[in-house]
């Protein structure tokens, strides 16, 4: 009996040092740091010359430091990580721009770093330039970031040169081509993905700063500033563009485009840039606390059901208005400051544009709610529906207080002092 019982704490004891042995081994879930370098410069414990090196070698939760240079690569992510540019001396700038970009695997798109068909993925403090690209037409898509059926983040990064190499060789409207953060799904796809962009500085970019595409995608933008140059290219510019069922919010951004200059205003009117566009997007999309200037439209809504506009700042606005709505129902627009809505001429009338928010009548919107807005300097307040409800909004120097547009089919009234 003895024996037994001494058999039995023996395997006892070896089950307990081989179950410690095993809990001493990390767990590949946990991750590791990578560390990347170019040779010649400062970079402590630098294991890879290469971003893709490092890329390659990584396993899923791993975290990638890339220590100060210039890194001519294009990067594809498809497993969970992180990307981070350090700061060494003194020093904080970590530059990925390829000296040429080629289409990712056999897909119509090409960006400085592709997220595919993965979770997880965050890139951090990364100076991204795409400007020596060669991309022409909308055939294939040109981004600085693109999130293809993914999910991650996109923090203090600065992401410029997604400019076509000839604007016009790519005038439709949506999507149009040239995009500093892409994101969208395959077509069908019933899957759900999350990005958030936030403490982003995007610029020199073709179309849109941010384009989100799909009834998968939510997304959350935030505090990034977008700026572009407006209808000067020729072809429609927009700092935010959601569409097609994607969903989000929009907060907190400074997003500046660009006036129409000398470019006459009807024609200005057809390259009209815009600052956040929401096109038939998914419900409850919010767009909130965001700083928008020198745009033809500061908020564009076409099909936004439970849309929330609210607490923006707009303003030097030509061609459009401050708000535009169509196709939007049970919409809540409160609580926006704008500002110079113009120019007052007769083509605000003919136009039926001009207003610090313009509900356009026979788009099929309804229901909104158009409250406690402040408005100074501009053709009319607001312009709405009769299904709207329109109370408590603030108008200073306007030429028309309100104007319900089912009562002008056609122009609204002429641009004349009383």
């Amino acid at each position: 009996m003895l024996k037994k019982h001494l058999a039995h704490l023996g395997l006892a004891l070896f089950s307990l040092v081989t179950f410690c042995a095993a809990s001493s081994a990390a767990p590949p879930w946990v991750e590791r740091t990578l560390v990347v370098g170019q040779p010649g410069t400062p970079c402590p414990n630098a294991q890879y010359t290469t971003i893709t090196d490092a890329v390659n070698a990584a396993a899923p939760g791993d975290v990638i430091e890339i220590c100060p240079a210039l890194y001519p690569e294009q990067l594809t992510i498809t497993i969970p990580l992180t990307l981070r540019g350090l700061g060494v001396d003194g020093i904080n700038r970590v530059l990925i721009q390829p000296s040429s970009l080629l289409p990712v695997s056999s897909l119509s798109f090409e960006a400085v770093i592709t997220v595919m068909n993965a979770q997880g993925v965050t890139i951090q403090n990364l100076a991204i330039d795409a400007s020596k690209n060669a991309a022409s037409g909308c055939t294939v898509a040109l981004a600085g970031i693109h999130f293809y059926n993914a999910s991650g983040i996109v923090d203090s990064a600065t992401i410029s040169g997604t400019q076509l190499s000839n604007p016009l060789s790519c005038t439709t409207l949506f999507p149009g081509n040239g995009f500093g953060v892409q994101v969208d799904e395959t077509a069908g796809s019933t899957a759900s993905f999350s990005v958030t962009v936030r403490n982003t500085s995007i610029h020199d970019f073709g179309r849109n700063g941010i384009l989100v595409i799909g009834s998968g995608e939510s997304v959350k933008i935030d505090g990034n500033s977008i700026a572009g140059v407006g209808p000067s290219t020729g072809v429609h510019q927009f700092g935010v563009f959601l569409a097609d069922g994607a969903t989000g919010q929009v907060i907190g951004n400074s997003i500046s485009q660009g006036n129409c200059g000398t470019i006459p205003i009807p024609d200005c009117f057809n390259l009209r840039s815009e600052g956040v566009v929401l096109r038939s997007v998914g419900n409850g999309a919010v767009v909130a606390d965001n700083m928008i200037t020198n745009v033809q439209a500061g908020v564009f809504v076409n099909g936004a059901t439970g849309a929330v506009v609210t607490r923006n700042t707009i303003s030097n606005v030509d061609a459009l208005d401050g708000i535009h709505i169509q196709g939007s129902i049970s919409g809540l627009f409160t609580k926006n400051r704008i500002f110079h809505v113009g120019p007052l001429t007769t083509d605000t009338s003919s136009d039926e544009e001009g207003c610090g928010i313009n509900d356009i009548s026979g788009t099929g919107s309804s229901e909104n709610n158009i409250l406690a807005n402040w408005i100074n300097d501009a053709y009319c307040g607001v312009a709405y529906v009769s299904t709207d409800r329109v109370e408590a909004n603030m108008f200073l120097n306007t030429l028309y207080e309100t104007l319900n547009g089912d009562d002008y089919p056609v122009t609204f009234p002429p641009p004349v002092e009383p």
